[in-house]
């Protein structure tokens, strides 16, 4: 795992550089049930699953504010 990074690329460069993507016994569901936005108050549950993916030769950031 990695902290404070980010990847910079365009669409199709990010996409063919996918080299591997593991099966559905690896994939996990997060999320929030409280999106809370709005006025009036509005609140909706935000979630997204993912499988554990590996990519090559992607540009990737250090994001990490220094003080």
């Amino acid at each position: 795992m990695l902290r404070d990074v980010a990847y910079q690329s365009n669409t199709q460069e990010f996409w063919n550089s996918c080299a591997a993507i593991c099966d559905r016994r690896d994939f996990v569901h997060f999320g929030s049930f409280f999106d809370g936005k709005g006025q009036p108050g509005q609140v909706s549950a935000v979630s997204h699953g993912s499988a554990t993916t590996r990519f090559n030769k992607v540009n990737v950031l250090n994001t990490a504010r220094k003080i």
